[in-house]
């Protein structure tokens, strides 16, 4: 399949469909080049959503008007009824009268409301489920305890829930901390005033509602006297591309920055994605780092820690710019403190002297290879060919060097064996730090690789003098 890149323009100059504006994507051939470049919707690039039209100077300007699909006067007039009155139809997913129940015979109808499970929707409605654009799966409580307990312990008193309605709704009924919800779920107007929910599009930063939706999400940033402290938490759809996620939580802080005459204050960030997409993350939000928190949710079949999970736990974790030694996680949870790595980590995660941390991705303890002189899955092998510890099911040594970045010098498609620098430009060791041999770190913590690689590290990408050496 062929790449498909995003360019980040204005998304206020290009064409829009029923989600506000779209994006460029650009198809590139084996050269890098541009072959294609067409228009289509952030939100849902699965089918839901048809919007796609080619870049051209007669389409670009193209625009879908973007509407509402709830009927305001209904909408005022359930909402601002007594709880007695209400019910929710599930097969209709709103909320209704019970006068009005004759028009939905035969549908399933929820009609034991009250007033506290009007403050807790994701308890009644029924989840959307397609990962690759509006995914809802809802925290355990566990997990919320969690977050909660990090909130105060970084004295956080407003949290900005991005398409974390769980998390909203607990916030705004077991805590005294303000929350305000971003979500592109329209059922939960339904629930919320405008002070409390904005119909919003995570990767867009489209505002639905348009500017009264605005100024409620510039007033929940306004910090006068700075007594607040504010941070972003998102739990997005793991089929996302990050780039529009990273774009969208960069233009929130510079609001914040701008509502309040600010230039510099970044704003702590909280992200709920797979461990397995951390490359993705740290290429786009370098200042993000994985914790070892595993996020358990109450509705997904495999990503909780019941008897139906996974044998090492939910993949899920929390990504954060906060510093890791800023707070804790739960030790009833499974979780200990790493002296050595300043930092909270899972019980099964064993510190490595060599590797100097507790490497351990995926809820299982990790082994250090002294072949390949790195910490590895327990279940992968060392294979001499590529020098690379792997899983040996389906393992084929081409594809995979194809795939993998050069921990000498960082550029993809080869591994260190076959690296330009351990070739020609130094003496090659078999064991140990391929840099200089020794056997107490790895290559990454090697003293001389900044100097012999002339490296430098700049906002999450490295350069370096063998990424100009052609074999």
């Amino acid at each position: 399949m062929a790449p498909v890149r995003i360019i980040l323009n204005d998304l206020t100059e290009n064409p829009t469909c029923e989600h506000g504006p779209t994006v460029l994507f650009q198809i590139t051939n084996d050269s890098d080049r541009p072959e294609e470049e067409y228009f289509a919707c952030t939100a849902s690039r699965n089918g839901e959503c048809s919007f796609h039209i080619k870049k051209n100077g007669e389409s670009r300007y193209m625009r879908n008007e973007v509407k509402t699909s709830i009927a305001t006067e209904m909408f005022t007039e359930v909402r601002n009824a007594e709880a007695s009155q209400k019910m929710y139809c599930i097969t209709c997913q709103k909320l209704l009268l019970k006068s009005d129940l004759s028009y939905h015979k035969n549908h399933r109808v929820y009609d034991e409301l009250d007033e506290e499970t009007l403050k807790e929707p994701t308890r009644v409605l029924l989840p959307l489920s397609r990962d690759g654009n509006e995914a809802q799966y809802f925290f355990t409580d566990s997990a919320l305890h969690c977050f909660e307990s990090i909130f105060r312990h970084l004295m956080i008193t407003k949290v900005l829930c991005v398409g974390a309605p769980r998390l909203h709704e607990y916030l705004s009924t077991k805590t005294n901390i303000s929350s305000l919800l971003l979500d592109i779920d329209e059922r939960f107007r339904w629930f919320y005033d405008e002070d409390h929910f904005v119909h919003y599009n995570m990767f867009n930063h489209y505002f639905f509602n348009g500017q009264c939706a605005e100024n409620v999400f510039g007033n929940f940033l306004l910090n006068p006297g700075f007594s607040h402290r504010i941070c972003i938490f998102t739990d997005p759809p793991f089929g996302c591309r990050t780039e529009l996620l990273a774009n969208a939580i960069r233009t929130i802080n510079q609001s914040y920055n701008r509502i309040n005459s600010t230039t510099q204050e970044i704003l702590p960030v909280f992200l709920i994605f797979p461990y397995f997409m951390e490359n993705y993350v740290q290429k786009v939000m370098s200042a993000m780092e994985m914790t070892d928190y595993q996020v358990n949710y109450s509705n997904h079949d495999k990503f909780h820690d019941g008897k139906s999970g996974l044998k090492n736990g939910t993949p899920v974790r929390m990504f954060t710019n906060v510093p890791m030694d800023s707070f804790s996680l739960p030790a009833d949870q499974g979780y200990k403190y790493c002296s050595k790595c300043r930092r909270y980590t899972h019980i099964s995660n064993s510190h490595c002297s060599i590797c100097k941390m507790c490497p351990s991705k995926n809820g299982s303890t990790y082994r250090h290879c002294l072949k390949c002189n790195w910490c590895v899955k327990p279940n992968y092998k060392h294979c001499n060919r590529c020098g690379r510890c792997t899983q040996i099911q389906g393992h084929v040594c081409h594809s995979y060097v194809n795939q993998i970045t050069c921990r000498i010098c960082t550029t993809k498609g080869h591994t260190e064996k076959n690296c330009v620098y351990w070739k020609i430009k130094h003496k090659k060791f078999n064991t140990g730090c391929l840099i200089c041999g020794g056997k107490s770190h790895i290559i990454k913590h090697c003293k001389l690789r900044k100097q012999r690689l002339k490296e430098k590290y700049f906002l999450g990408n490295y350069s370096n003098s063998i990424n100009n050496i052609v074999e």
